[in-house]
């Protein structure tokens, strides 16, 4: 058994109901705003609930968060999940467009420097923003168009034309050639813009329910056939209620489970009846420990649509 499953019965052997952990860690998921892998919140929520579960591996997990020793890899999101006002972002792409760098004049007379570049993952493109001695990486002989990237702690805000930029924070660093990062070529995406608004590019990353099985992490929208199959009031460890409505979503190739959490669950209950058509953006797919199964769970920005 691999250890991210012996944490989950660990658990699950504490008392703690399988629909209650699964709350959990959604709300763990959309705390980090997907820079955690499981394993590593399933050992903040054994810490949080006092169930043990030390090992050497543990103890490193530990560290790694304490002591921010990390593997950037575990804390990285698509650059799709970006929103404004986001800090602490890690990102990995490829450097499709270099702007280049220029020195300007700040309020109290002294000269700045600015520099950007574009990168793009499979997902989503975003404009980089660097300052002042951030800047030389541009000069770097190895920083070239087709280059892979990793950009560790950042933050986002609106740019020019209110597109979402990425910026470097002071404390943040860039990553040429990142180990343990493989991203094939970056086809089929519009490399003249950053990102703008979310929801402003609809008819991009659609995949039929057969083909989400093949898929793990963010998916931009995804359209099928409403089964309503449960809506519940849960009360959470720390005695918040919380509600969870579950369905099924088909289409003409396969079906898969929903899994709508929180304040979202009631909206969206009000909204559907069985047989409903509809479209369900923002959604994350992953496999669960529990069923084993690949299943599709809510976010922050999950939007669905009846049409």
């Amino acid at each position: 058994m691999e250890r991210t499953e012996e944490i989950y019965q660990a658990l699950l052997d504490a008392g703690i109901s399988e629909e209650e952990l699964m709350a959990q860690i959604n709300e763990k998921e959309i705390e980090f705003q997907g820079s955690m892998n499981k394993k590593t919140i399933l050992y903040l929520i054994a810490k949080e609930n006092g169930v043990k579960v030390d090992s050497s591996e543990n103890n490193e997990i530990l560290d790694r968060i304490t002591e921010d020793i990390i593997d950037y890899n575990d804390f990285a999101i698509p650059i799709s999940n970006i929103t404004e006002n986001m800090g602490n972002i890690v990102i990995a792409g490829r450097i499709i467009e270099i702007h280049g760098k220029k020195e300007f004049l700040r309020k109290d007379g002294t000269l700045g420097t600015v520099g950007s570049f574009q990168i793009c993952d499979q997902s989503d493109c975003v404009k980089v923003v660097l300052w002042n001695d951030q800047t030389e990486i541009i000069s770097n002989q190895f920083f070239q168009t087709g280059e892979v990237i990793q950009v560790v702690g950042a933050y986002s805000k609106k740019g020019i034309k209110d597109n979402l930029e990425v910026h470097l924070s002071k404390q943040g660093k860039l990553l040429l050639a990142p180990k343990g990062i493989f991203l094939p070529e970056v086809k089929n995406v519009d490399h003249s813009k950053s990102i703008e608004k979310k929801g402003s590019k609809p008819g991009s990353s659609k995949f039929t329910i057969e083909e989400l099985y093949s898929k793990e992490g963010f998916i931009h929208f995804v359209k099928g056939i409403v089964q309503v199959q449960e809506f519940k009031e849960l009360t959470l460890k720390n005695g918040e209620k919380s509600f969870l409505l579950k369905f099924i979503l088909s289409d003409d190739t396969s079906s898969i489970r929903v899994n709508i959490w929180g304040l979202q669950a009631v909206e969206c209950f009000k909204k559907i009846e069985d047989g409903n058509s509809i479209k369900l953006s923002n959604v994350i797919i992953k496999e669960y420990t529990y069923s084993n199964e690949k299943e599709l769970s809510s976010t922050k920005r999950t939007i669905l649509e009846v049409i």
